[in-house]
């Protein structure tokens, strides 16, 4: 039987060593993107989300799908994240209530100039898929009816479109159970707002609900899948292209489980 190479026991005993060294991690420094928090505009977008950029093509400190689009827009920096394959602009993030809120972009005003008085809405509701995200209580759903030929009683019509269209308010566990074909309606679109925007506006609805659609609604989200023995530890979770789940830890490092787990990086922050 052939004798293994004399160097092969020390190439065994590096292997370790190229794997300890082979993920970079995160920094402190003011200039690397993906530090725990990054100001875009006038929101502060912190952990679980991180700054789409260059640097996270390779790892972020955050959760998936919480990616986060700086966007220039004129003298503006305006902060937007794409959920179920559409866009919506950042209003504000409270981690410690868990909640952020979404401005759909097709309705949001960003350029100079007066708003849009009939925005209109291209796409449903966001398809949350897996991700750890859901609506709040606060919202309210509404449905837009388009090109009908009348408005049922319970629907308010709304003049500003070329033809004739409905709009309708739903909640959010409430099936709509009309016969909406009696109305020759060419589509419709579900779009989520909040309640208490509703109500505020509601004798002229008609008239304003444009308005209602900017303030936008709100997301809750709970922590992800996979995350909790870094998160209890006092890590936050993140990813890396190759390593794939990684865990940032405040003294530096990043492990693969947790903060208490064995090294991946000993790259400081």
């Amino acid at each position: 039987m052939t004798e293994p190479h004399p160097h092969s026991h020390f190439l065994l005993l590096l292997l370790p060593f190229f794997f300890f060294i082979a993920l970079p991690a995160s920094s402190n420094d003011s200039t690397y993107p993906n530090r725990p928090s990054h100001k875009c505009g006038d929101v502060l977008i912190s952990y679980p989300f991180w700054i789409i950029d260059n640097e996270s093509t390779a790892q972020f400190c955050g959760y998936q799908g919480f990616g986060i689009n700086c966007t220039t827009i004129g003298d503006r920096s305006i902060p937007e994240i794409r959920l179920g394959g559409d866009s919506y602009h950042v209003q504000w993030i409270i981690p410690e209530s868990s909640k952020i809120s979404l401005v759909d972009k097709d309705v949001l005003t960003v350029l100079p100039g007066p708003p849009d008085r009939c925005p209109r809405v291209r796409h449903s509701r966001i398809n949350l898929q897996t991700l750890p995200l859901n609506y709040t209580s606060h919202n309210v759903n509404l449905t837009l009816h388009f090109g009908c030929i009348e408005c049922p009683v319970f629907a308010t019509e709304i003049p500003c479109f070329e033809r004739k269209s409905c709009l309708q308010i739903m909640n959010n566990v409430t099936e709509d159970e009309t016969d909406w074909n009696e109305f020759s309606c060419t589509g419709d679109v579900v779009t989520t707002v909040i309640r208490d925007h509703i109500n505020r506006i509601l004798p002229n609805l008609s008239t304003t609900f444009g308005e209602v659609l900017r303030l936008g609604f709100e997301l809750e989200w709970w922590r992800m899948d996979d995350c909790d023995k870094c998160e209890e530890s006092g890590g936050k979770c993140g990813h890396h292209n190759t390593a794939g789940f990684i865990c940032f830890c405040s003294d530096g490092t990043t492990n693969k489980d947790d903060c208490k787990g064995t090294f991946i990086s000993t790259t400081k922050f």
